[in-house]
């Protein structure tokens, strides 16, 4: 597989989602409403490549978890007070709303698998990718991490099949000789 775009995004853990949506506002038109954070991180890394993107790409998207926030306040209700929890924190819970709203908002109608991330999340990755590509079920495969443990990192690359195939390591790796878009988001002083 060859990387054809990457995108990087490292951000403050004091960006609260208002301003997650105003940096994503600038590269969708119309971002969805009603999200959490993993969601506003995912999609601001793959937003950096749509322009790249075909239609029948595949999603391949990873976290260590869902959002913290979202997952706290639906164990919260439904654990400790013994209640329904509300639709967004339902909806937001499963695995693949992220992924879901990264097809839906680039127009992907090829696979979309999430994948809880360790610590060689980029292997992993891309042996599904390369599955699909090699069964031509996709054209292109866009491999998402998202890494939220304080400060946060969103790592992107957009691949087509090649006839080298090696797996990388890392990110870093992964995108040798590539051109990288990077993104610092940082709280306004």
């Amino acid at each position: 597989m060859k990387v054809i775009a990457a995108s990087e995004i490292h951000g403050s853990a004091e960006l609260d989602d208002k301003a997650l949506k105003a940096a994503l506002s600038q590269y969708l038109a119309s971002p969805p409403r009603r999200i959490d954070r993993l969601i506003f991180q995912a999609l601001l890394g793959a937003a950096l490549l749509k322009e790249q993107v075909r239609s029948d790409c595949g999603l391949y998207l990873a976290s260590r978890h869902p959002a913290r926030p979202t997952m706290g306040a639906l164990l919260d209700a439904v654990c400790v007070q013994q209640r329904q929890p509300k639709p967004f924190e339902f909806v937001n819970s499963v695995s693949n709303a992220a992924g879901f709203h990264v097809a839906q908002q680039l127009g992907l109608e090829g696979p979309n698998l999430f994948v809880g991330a360790g610590p060689r999340v980029w292997p992993q990755l891309q042996r599904l990718a390369a599955l699909d590509l090699a069964d031509g079920l996709v054209s292109q495969a866009l491999l998402v991490a998202v890494e939220d443990l304080g400060d946060f990192r969103v790592q992107a690359v957009l691949m087509e099949p090649s006839s080298c195939h090696v797996l990388a390591h890392g990110f870093d790796e992964l995108t040798i000789g590539s051109d990288v878009c990077h993104l610092r988001l940082d709280v306004p002083t």
